[in-house]
């Protein structure tokens, strides 16, 4: 979770194409790949905020998001709250 995931680089070690991995990947799963990859980062983001003393930033950054307000941005789209609020309200 903490390296920058790319689907050609998926493909690649899977010895397929990065089209075929990602229509095959949806067809079996109902769910796009660099989706799933978000709903995962997400999960550990949300773990990472509630276990730990982590900032927001920081938490982004392990995550290889390219940067503190992208991480927000994405967190708050899939998840609702901000990192900030998300961590209060789960340590609440």
């Amino acid at each position: 979770m903490s390296e920058t995931i790319s689907t050609e680089e998926l493909a690649r070690s899977l010895y397929m194409g990065r089209s075929y991995l990602s229509t095959k990947f949806h067809s079996e799963t109902g769910i796009k790949l660099n989706d799933f990859i978000l709903q995962q980062k997400m999960e550990e983001a949300k773990r990472l905020l509630r276990y730990t003393d982590r900032s927001a930033a920081a938490v982004g950054e392990y995550l290889a998001f390219s940067s503190p307000a992208h991480f927000t941005r994405v967190f708050k789209k899939h998840v609702g709250l901000t990192p900030n609020e998300y961590r209060e309200k789960s340590n609440a």
